[in-house]
């Protein structure tokens, strides 16, 4: 994998995120891991359409108190809220789960979801293109990771 340049200290750990999709039932996924069949499906008919984005608002390139990352997550909820589209909330775990970062699956256009992203100083997002996942650059530069990244 080819890192963009990143001010973010934490950047190489994104690919190895496990998403909380908070649906009926829980959808968890390992973005380390292929995506079978049929979770891709599951994951097309969770009502944000054929593709959409994961943003979260905590975080944004440091480590910040929980409290600016809870008034941060309201403002990311009141934001997603105003554009009247579809949204799910989804969170992102580190693997041993000792790391968890609330966000938001939003049914948005991809350019559009980066920019808003890049509203709250994140340094990427999650994108499911209907197919699989990628890590799509908002505030870094570089091009966008398929996930999950070959180990060749």
């Amino acid at each position: 994998m080819t890192a963009p340049e990143s001010s973010d200290p934490r950047w190489a750990t994104y690919p190895d995120t496990i998403v909380e999709i908070h649906a009926s039932p829980l959808v968890r996924l390992d973005l380390r891991r292929p995506i079978a069949p049929e979770v891709v499906l599951r994951l097309r008919r969770l009502g944000l359409g054929d593709a959409w984005a994961i943003i979260t608002a905590h975080n944004p390139g440091r480590i910040l108190p929980p409290q600016e990352n809870e008034r941060r997550e309201k403002a990311l909820a009141g934001a997603v809220q105003a554009l009247g589209v579809p949204f799910l909330p989804a969170d992102g775990v580190s693997p041993d789960g000792g790391h968890r970062e609330a966000g938001i699956a939003i049914a948005l256009e991809r350019g559009r979801a980066v920019a808003l992203a890049g509203e709250f100083g994140q340094s990427a997002i999650f994108w499911f293109d209907g197919e699989g996942f990628w890590l799509v650059p908002a505030l870094v530069g570089g091009a966008p990771i398929g996930l999950p990244v070959s180990e060749a």
